[in-house]
C-alpha cells in the first residue's frame, strides 16, 4: 500500500484547490452534501481501481455522487441493524426502575441489574462497532466495483474479501484516523495560539476554523485512494488466472 501516494495524489491535479473547496461548500448542504461527498469518495475508489491517471474527479456529476452515497449508506445501515438491535432495548432497561420508583428497594436492585446489562451490551456494541469500522472500506470497494447496492449485500463475498485483506483494511483505517488526528490537532494548536492575540488573532483564528471543511474533503479523498489500492489486488489476481 502506497500511503505517500494516497496522501499527495490530490495535489497532482491542477484544479485541486477548486475541487476541494467546492466539495467543502457542497458538504455544508444538510444530508445531500454528506451523501454527495460519500459518493465522490467512492468515485475516487473506482478511479484508483481502474488505474485512472488523474483519479481526482470533477463535480459535474454531483447527482450521481448523491445516489452512490445514498445507496452506500443504505448498505451500511443494513449492516448496522445488529448494533441498533443491541442499543435500542437499553432505553427500556432503564425505564423499568423508574416505573417502580415508589417500591422500596426494588428500584435500586433493578437499577443495578440495568447497569450490569448496559455494561454487557455496551461491550458487545463496541465490538460490533469495530466490525463496522473495518467493513466500511470493504463496502466502499464492493460498491465501487459493481455500482450496485446488491454487491454490498452479498454477505459471504463481503466477509471473504474482508478476511483476505484484513491487514490492509485495518492499516488504511489507521492511516486515515492518524491523518485526521494530526491535521485537526495542528489546526487547533494554531487557532489556540492565534486566540491569544487580541482582535486580529481572534479574527484569523475564526477564519482558520473554516479550514476544517476542506480538510474533511481531503480525508475522504485520502481514504478513497487507500481503499482503491486495496481493491486493485483482487483485480490483479483475477487477471493472473489461466485463460484471463
Amino acid at each position: 500500500m502506497d500511503v505517500g501516494k494516497a496522501v499527495g495524489f490530490v495535489f497532482e491535479d491542477e484544479q485541486w484547490v477548486s475541487k476541494i473547496l467546492l466539495g467543502a461548500v457542497i458538504g455544508l448542504i444538510p444530508i445531500f452534501g454528506s451523501l454527495a461527498l460519500t459518493g465522490y469518495g467512492i468515485t475516487v475508489v473506482r478511479n484508483v481501481r481502474q488505474g485512472t491517471a488523474r483519479p481526482l474527479p470533477g463535480w459535474d456529476r454531483v447527482g450521481e455522487y448523491f445516489v452512490d452515497g445514498l445507496l452506500f449508506w443504505i448498505a451500511l445501515l443494513v449492516y448496522s441493524i445488529p448494533l441498533l438491535i443491541m442499543i435500542c432495548p437499553l432505553v427500556f432497561v432503564w425505564l423499568v426502575p423508574l416505573a417502580v420508583a415508589d417500591s422500596g428497594d426494588l428500584p435500586a436492585v433493578l437499577g443495578g441489574l440495568a447497569g450490569i446489562v448496559s455494561a454487557g451490551v455496551g461491550c458487545l456494541a463496541f465490538l460490533y462497532a469495530l466490525i463496522l469500522w473495518v467493513l466500511y472500506p470493504v463496502l466502499q470497494i464492493r460498491y465501487a466495483e459493481a455500482g450496485k447496492l446488491a454487491a454490498c449485500l452479498r454477505f459471504g463475498e463481503v466477509f471473504r474479501f474482508l478476511s483476505a485483506n484484513i491487514g490492509q483494511v485495518i492499516l488504511a483505517q489507521l492511516v486515515v484516523w492518524a491523518a485526521a488526528v494530526i491535521v485537526s490537532t495542528g489546526l487547533s494548536l494554531v487557532m489556540g495560539v492565534l486566540g491569544l492575540i487580541p482582535v486580529c488573532g481572534w479574527v484569523i483564528a475564526a477564519l482558520l476554523g473554516f479550514a476544517f471543511l476542506p480538510v474533511g474533503v481531503w480525508l475522504i479523498l485520502l481514504a478513497g485512494h487507500l481503499y482503491g489500492q486495496i481493491g486493485i489486488q483482487p483485480m490483479a489476481e483475477l487477471a493472473s488466472l489461466p485463460g484471463s
